[in-house]
């Protein structure tokens, strides 16, 4: 049987290889998949507060599993991610108790595919092997071969699943939120019947009684927040792309590609991720 060595598990195995770029790249990537949690967590939390604008509206469940299932699939590549820079630092890895559990979660998420499943499945299997058997030197050799395909199609779902979705229901939430205050600074002879966001950047609130401008100033901070959300999902989207981008890298086959060549490209993809996360903290936090 011919043996497929990928480049940088060669230079490993031969000693040559510098991982400190590998160690990197894995710091980024596991901030990054916090930042993820949060933003996975805002289409359930989108949701009930919604409900407390309008209590007539349905309930939270979809959304509520929805969050649940992308937090295990977030779980699951921030133990991949760390795995990765656990091996490339040469530490003993270990993962976290009850990722077990994840694929029975995700499947529960509305709309999600098979593969998407299989995939999750597929690393949690792969971090246990990996985990029980401890270090040894094809390890990071099973990790980038036969866990980044799988952590690829993860990342991929993380999109698929949850940007699309979050902008919508931030936009029926801003929606909601618009017409809630519209009615309560109605009551108190003010009016949004026009162009309500205008209120924001104008002084028509100035012209308002008390109460009046007093909801104002909270409707427009609340506003921005949500505003701000929306446009930090691309942030998001962006994250996911480049994370994606760094496991090409570690998968890349070319012979010509060196690990002094592969090192600057996780540097810079590295660099970049770190940028994207700033923005989503920032929406987010």
């Amino acid at each position: 049987m011919k043996v497929r060595f990928f480049p940088l598990t060669f230079a490993l195995l031969t000693g040559c290889a510098d991982l400190s770029a590998v160690s990197d790249i894995s710091k980024n990537l596991k901030d990054a998949s916090s930042a993820w949690g949060d933003v996975g967590a805002e289409l359930a939390a989108s949701c009930k507060r919604e409900i407390k604008l309008n209590p007539s509206l349905t309930n939270c469940s979809v959304e509520i599993a929805a969050s649940a299932g992308l937090a295990q699939m977030n779980d699951v590549l921030s133990g991949y991610f760390q795995a990765l820079g656990d091996v490339a630092a040469e530490t003993k890895f270990t993962i976290k108790p009850g990722l077990d559990k994840a694929t029975a979660a995700v499947a529960k998420i509305p709309k999600i595919d098979s593969d998407r499943v299989k995939a999750v499945s597929g690393v949690v299997a792969l971090l246990t092997k990996l985990a029980n058997e401890g270090a040894r030197e094809r390890t990071v050799q099973d990790l980038i071969e036969n866990g980044a395909p799988p952590a690829r199609k993860i990342i991929g779902g993380l999109d698929s699943l949850l940007a699309v979705r979050l902008i919508r229901q931030l936009e029926t939430e801003r929606t909601q939120l618009t017409s809630q205050f519209s009615t309560w600074i109605a009551s108190e002879r003010g009016d949004l019947s026009e162009k309500p966001e205008a209120v924001c950047s104008g002084s028509k609130a100035s012209t308002f009684n008390g109460p009046g401008y007093l909801l104002s100033l909270e409707y427009c901070r609340q506003l921005d927040v949500i505003n701000g959300r929306i446009k930090a999902v691309e942030s998001y989207r962006q994250s996911l792309k480049k994370a994606d981008a760094a496991l090409a890298e570690l998968q890349s086959t070319d012979i010509r590609f060196n690990t002094k060549a592969l090192a600057k490209n996780l540097y810079a993809i590295g660099s970049e991720i770190h940028d994207d996360v700033a923005a989503i903290r920032k929406a987010f936090d």
